[in-house]
């Protein structure tokens, strides 16, 4: 592992990207370092005027990034989960994901773009047009960053875990693989129709879940599993049988095998 641990919570580099989403072309931006950065959402989503004018976000850039102007690199989008109120930055930095790469725990070799967007305030990212949106965000990223669109993968833990079922059902044909911790599953009274989460079957899947999780049922989960793995689904289920909510995605966002995973797929 890194151990580097960077001395300030956020770098407060503050990217108003235009319209059309290209990003400035020089000077390098720092890498291994959060970059504030704020999406303008398009006039339409989806034939439909947005319900939000612009998104927050912040932005990793792997060490090495723009060394070789003709690499594309794999990218990793993360959805945080519920309690922040205004979600913002230093709220999606204290968990999760950016909080591995704040702390410098992620695995030597990490050689992605991370995208994490900011959610709307009381909003889960299922509800209204937001998985149109994230989808936008990931459009404009895509042309403004050196992406390798065929690596384009999703996570999420908690809410965002719930969220990345959603984002991946509603578009399976934009992720290589998705990693959905701690929330794992669609968040509903009852639980879809078999169409709905065959959606999912040309998506590898990786729900990881904690037997001891009080807030998000693990065996709700786990049936949301076995019921992809049946329409033909590539799926990998992990529960730890100690950890409850909070423990599985600070053990399974420090483990290597998950992005060792992620990069073992590619669309074609």
């Amino acid at each position: 592992m890194n151990n580097r641990r960077w001395p300030i919570a956020l770098v407060a580099v503050l990217w108003l990207l235009s319209a059309c989403g290209r990003a400035p072309a020089a000077p390098l931006p720092q890498t291994g370092v959060h970059l504030q950065a704020k999406f303008q959402v398009p006039a339409q989503i989806e034939g439909q005027p947005p319900s939000q004018t612009e998104m927050n976000y912040l932005l990793w850039l792997p060490e090495g990034y723009g060394q070789d102007p003709d690499q594309k690199w794999p990218l990793i989008l993360f959805l945080h989960g519920a309690g922040g109120g205004e979600n913002d930055s230093k709220f999606v930095m204290s968990y999760g994901l950016p909080e591995v790469l704040y702390q410098g725990d992620q695995p030597e070799e990490f050689p992605f773009i991370v995208v994490s967007p900011q959610a709307y305030p009381n909003v889960p990212w299922w509800e209204g047009d937001t998985l149109a949106i994230l989808n936008a965000l990931l459009d404009d990223v895509i042309a403004s960053y050196p992406v390798d669109p065929a690596r384009v993968y999703l996570t999420g833990l908690s809410m965002g875990g719930y969220g990345s079922w959603w984002l991946a059902t509603a578009y399976p044909e934009r992720f290589a693989a998705m990693v959905s911790v701690s929330g794992s599953g669609y968040r509903t009274a009852t639980p879809p129709d078999e169409e709905t989460v065959c959606r999912l079957r040309d998506v590898p899947t990786w729900a990881i879940h904690g037997a001891q999780d009080a807030i998000s049922d693990p065996m709700a989960n786990r049936l949301q599993v076995l019921t992809l793995g049946l329409c033909g689904g590539e799926v990998e289920w992990t529960l730890y049988p100690d950890a409850g909510h909070g423990e599985t995605y600070v053990r399974a966002y420090r483990d290597p095998a998950v992005y060792e995973w992620l990069l073992e797929h590619s669309k074609p």
